[in-house]
């Protein structure tokens, strides 16, 4: 019994460890550093550079129909001309919402960078949200971006990110 309890002691030790030292810097990540430049700069055109590609689509493809053989998956094209014009619409609400609370978009400042794991059984891909914690003069607020997958020892945003001033 004694046994029992100290290996399940030291495997929750290294887990904890493990964990706490093999995360990724997500400050300094290119999908954090170009969310947060398309933000300063307004720019669509550079916030649209952290959507999957092509190539990244065509590779998860197969995952997701192994993982859901029922589900009728668009093709490619289709699926990229969605992300690009959600990402924008949701581009434009995050930075017309931030600058209906006196949001200076030029002047903000990256406070902290924060990630949580939220893994799919059935897909094989490291996946969570990032939350970008930013400041302008008095003004707080989280910029989160909810579904990041890395595909390809790259992060790309799949879902819409949120503005939440603080």
């Amino acid at each position: 019994m004694k046994r029992t309890l100290y290996f399940s002691l030291l495997m929750i030790s290294l887990l904890v460890t493990y964990t706490s030292v093999a995360q990724e810097d997500f400050r300094n990540t290119e999908v954090v550093n170009t969310v947060f430049n398309a933000l300063k700069t307004q720019s669509e055109k550079e916030f649209l550079k952290i959507l999957p590609t092509k190539n990244e689509v065509e590779y998860l493809i197969p995952m997701v129909k192994n993982a859901q053989p029922n589900e009728n998956i668009p093709s490619v094209d289709v699926i990229i001309l969605n992300f690009e014009n959600k990402a924008i619409e949701n581009f434009r609400k995050v930075s017309e919402r931030g600058s209906s609370f006196g949001v200076l978009w030029e002047d903000i400042i990256l406070e902290k960078v924060s990630f949580k794991s939220n893994p799919e059984n059935n897909v094989p891909i490291e996946r969570g949200s990032i939350t970008l914690a930013c400041s302008n003069k008095d003004k707080n607020f989280l910029i989160v971006l909810k579904k990041v997958y890395k595909i390809q020892d790259a992060w790309r945003v799949m879902d819409s990110i949120k503005f939440t001033l603080l």
